[in-house]
């Protein structure tokens, strides 16, 4: 009996050296899994950052090619204002696109008429005649003009656009710089939208829109 005393005193200690052993065993891994799940979410961070970083960066790219474009906008612009009116002083306006300061100094649309034409087909059909004059420097591939119809009170009642210069007019595929567009003697643009209240001859003519040509 003694000896078996003596046995089991003995194991104790091994005993609870396994205990212990197991316990940090277990503490261990629960710190390896929290520096894990920590390291995960370190990483996902850094990924977050850099992207961001890099959109920043793409950004920044963009916004110094806006500057230089604005900047050469402005050169244009001023350029533009002074051949159209050389005693203009004020060139700190650029709320204006290139196009907008071409098509109001550099552009003159003149002869315009809008009455009722006769057609072999139609009849009596409103329409329009005008010419175009490109007074500046530079080539137009496209102009786009837009003519709106009144009534007896001076109120627009119907409007229509026209592009009688474009890439794919086989006359009028580009307005040279001091060249005019205008049509042949026997040829209108008709305006089948215009109804009945239209008062002949009560009409606007704007130019909306231009494109330079490719240089």
């Amino acid at each position: 009996m003694k000896t078996a005393k003596w046995i089991v005193v003995l194991m104790i200690p091994f005993l609870l050296a396994g205990c212990v052993s197991q316990g940090k065993y277990d503490a261990l891994e629960k710190e390896k899994a929290d520096l894990s799940a920590k390291l995960a979410t370190a990483t996902a961070d850094l990924d977050s950052t850099k992207k961001k970083a890099e959109e920043q960066a793409a950004q920044l790219a963009e916004l110094t090619q806006l500057r230089t474009e604005n900047e050469q906008l402005k050169e244009n612009l001023d350029l533009y204002r002074k051949e159209a009116s050389p005693a203009a002083a004020d060139t700190s306006n650029y709320n204006t696109t290139a196009e907008e300061e071409y098509i109001s100094n550099l552009i003159e649309v003149y002869d315009f008429q809008a009455k009722y034409y006769d057609s072999l087909l139609d009849g009596k059909v409103p329409g329009v005649t005008f010419k175009i004059k490109n007074k500046g420097n530079k080539s137009l591939g496209e102009i786009e003009l837009t003519v709106y119809f009144k009534d007896a009170n001076g109120n627009n009642i119907a409007e229509e656009s026209y592009t009688p210069v474009n890439e794919m007019d086989f006359d009028y595929p580009e307005l040279k710089p001091n060249y005019t567009f205008q049509l042949d003697n026997d040829r209108f643009y008709t305006a089948k939208t215009v109804p009945k209240e239209w008062k002949a001859g009560a009409a606007e003519i704007k130019v909306t829109s231009i494109k330079f040509k490719d240089e």
